[in-house]
C-alpha cells in the first residue's frame, strides 16, 4: 500500500509516472520515470520515431516541502536521434530546466526570493549555492519580462548614476510620460545614449518631441545627431541646484571677508538662504531677515534666486525669455562673480531652457527611479552582471510603476 497517495497530485508531470516517493524529516526523493503510452517525439521537427540512444537517471531540486528543504526528483532522462532533422537531443518533464537541474516552478520560487532579499540570503532557505540563485534569477527574469515598449515615445528622459565600484557610472533612459525604464549602459558618455537610438526605427525616433536631460555630460551631442527636430529640454531642478550653488558660493566669499560679529550672524545661515521662503519657521526667517539686512552681497544674491524660480511660472517662450533677458541683467549689474558667471550659462543655454515652458518636461521621474536603482544595488550586495542589474532595474519598474 502507498504510504504517500496525498502527495502524489504535487508530482505529476505530463507524460511522466511516479515510481515510488522516500521521505523523511529532512529530504525528499520522488522517483519518476516516462510513461510508456506517450510516445517519443522530436523536439524541433516533431518526428514521431526518433531513434533512442541510451537512458539515464538524473536528478533535479524542487520546491520544499514542510520542513524538508531538499526535495529531489529522480527522474529517467531520454538521449534521442531524430533520423529526420539529424538532432540529438534529451527528453525530460517540460516542467524541469535542462540546465539548471532544477523544476522550473523552484527557479521561480527564488527568483521571487530574490526580489525581496539578497541573492547571499536565499541559500539560508533553499539548500542552493547564491550563484545559483542570481543565475536562475537572471534566466527568469529574461523568461518573464517583456521587451521595453519602444513604439509611440513622446518624451524621453536621460541621466546618469553612480553605482560604486565596479559599474562606476549608468546612462538610464527612462519613458517620460510612463517612467518606463528603456536602457541602461554602463557610463556617461555619447556613445551610451547612441546605443539606445541606434535600436529605434526610423517611425520611433520621429514620434519623440522632447529629451529631457540635465546641463553637464555628453548627451546634448547624441541628441541633436539623432533627434535634429526633438526639443532638448534642461531639467529646471539641476538649475536651481547650480543657482543655489552660486549663492552659497557668495555666502562662503562674504564669510571669509566678515569680522568676527558679522561672521557670528552669518554662520548657519546657509539653509535659511536655500529654502523657499515659504518653508521658513518664524525663528528662521527672522534669522534671514538679520543676515540679509547686515550684508548687501546676499541680500542681492537671495533677489536673484527668488527673481528666477519665476519663470517657469511662464506660459508663452516669448514673455519666458523676455524675463530671462531681465535676469540676466541684474546678475550682470550685481557684479557677484558666482552669478555673472552663472547667468553666461543660462544665456547660452536659453533655447535648452526656455523649451520647458512649451514641454513641461522635469527629471522628477528619473531622479525617484534612482533612489530606487540605489535600492536594488544595496539590496543585492552589488552587481557585476551589468545585463542582470538591467533586468531587475526594469523588474522593479515594471512591477512598481512610476507615477
Amino acid at each position: 500500500m502507498d504510504s504517500t497517495p496525498s502527495l502524489r497530485p504535487l508530482y505529476t508531470f505530463d507524460g511522466w509516472v511516479i515510481k515510488e516517493i522516500n521521505l523523511d524529516s529532512e529530504m525528499v526523493v520522488v522517483k519518476v520515470r516516462k510513461n510508456n503510452k506517450f510516445k517519443l517525439k522530436c523536439p524541433v521537427c516533431s518526428n514521431k520515431k526518433p531513434q533512442e540512444n541510451r537512458r539515464a537517471w538524473q536528478n533535479a531540486r524542487d520546491l520544499p516541502l514542510g520542513i524538508a528543504t531538499t526535495v529531489m526528483i529522480h527522474y529517467e532522462a531520454i538521449q534521442i536521434r531524430c533520423r529526420e532533422c539529424g538532432c540529438i537531443s534529451t527528453i525530460l518533464p517540460s516542467e524541469f530546466e535542462h540546465n539548471a537541474k532544477a523544476t522550473k516552478r523552484l527557479m521561480y520560487y527564488v527568483s521571487d526570493m530574490c526580489r525581496y532579499m539578497p541573492a547571499s540570503k536565499v541559500p539560508e532557505f533553499i539548500p542552493i549555492s547564491e550563484s545559483s540563485a542570481r543565475r536562475w534569477d537572471k534566466k527568469v527574469l529574461k523568461e518573464r519580462l517583456p521587451e521595453p515598449n519602444l513604439d509611440s515615445l513622446r518624451v524621453i528622459l536621460v541621466d546618469e548614476k553612480s553605482i560604486g565600484r565596479h559599474h562606476s557610472y549608468l546612462t538610464v533612459v527612462l519613458n517620460g510620460d510612463t517612467g518606463e525604464v528603456l536602457h541602461l549602459a554602463e557610463g556617461k558618455k555619447k556613445e551610451c545614449l547612441t546605443a539606445f537610438f541606434e535600436k529605434l526605427s526610423q517611425q520611433q525616433i520621429q514620434s519623440i518631441e522632447a529629451v529631457g536631460i540635465d546641463r553637464g555630460g555628453a548627451y546634448k551631442a547624441a541628441i541633436s545627431e539623432y533627434l535634429p527636430n526633438a526639443a532638448i529640454v534642461y531639467d529646471k531642478f539641476h538649475l536651481v541646484a547650480n543657482l543655489n550653488q552660486a549663492v552659497d558660493e557668495v555666502r562662503r566669499s562674504e564669510w571669509r571677508k566678515a569680522d568676527k560679529t558679522d561672521k557670528s550672524v552669518i554662520k548657519g545661515q546657509r539653509y535659511n538662504l536655500l529654502k523657499n521662503s515659504e518653508n521658513l519657521s518664524d525663528k528662521q526667517s527672522v534669522s534671514l531677515s538679520a543676515l540679509l539686512k547686515l550684508n548687501e552681497h546676499l541680500f542681492e544674491s537671495y533677489l536673484l534666486k527668488d527673481a528666477l524660480k519665476r519663470i517657469w511660472d511662464y506660459r508663452y517662450t516669448k514673455a519666458a525669455k523676455n524675463y530671462l533677458e531681465k535676469w540676466v541683467d541684474w546678475a550682470y549689474e550685481s557684479k557677484l562673480t558666482p552669478f555673472v558667471k552663472f547667468a553666461k550659462g543660462l544665456w547660452r543655454d536659453r533655447a535648452e531652457i526656455l523649451s520647458f515652458i512649451k514641454h513641461k518636461v522635469t527629471s522628477g521621474k528619473i531622479e525617484a527611479f534612482n533612489g530606487t536603482i540605489e535600492r536594488i544595488i544595496r539590496r543585492g550586495c552589488g552587481y557585476r552582471n551589468l545585463e542582470y542589474l538591467f533586468l531587475k532595474i526594469r523588474q522593479e519598474g515594471i512591477e512598481s510603476p512610476q507615477t
